[in-house]
């Protein structure tokens, strides 16, 4: 298995995120993340796990009322 990394930054670009909303993430032990040296790398596929865990599915017994 071959995990591919990214830097905070290059994740923060991908996403259109201030690089800082990221790296609190990671400081917050959020996003899946392996520190080298004094570096922070985040592995393909961390973001995805994030949101997996994070995604609000819409109350479907609420739709119609009002």
């Amino acid at each position: 298995m071959q995990n591919e990394l990214e830097t905070p930054k290059e994740l923060a670009n991908r996403l259109g995120w201030p690089e800082r909303r990221v790296r609190s993430l990671i400081t917050s032990k959020q996003l899946r993340h392996v520190k080298v040296g004094g570096m922070y790398f985040v592995p393909t596929g961390a973001f995805d796990e994030f949101l997996k865990a994070h995604m609000v599915e819409p109350d479907q017994s609420q739709q119609g009322q009002g």
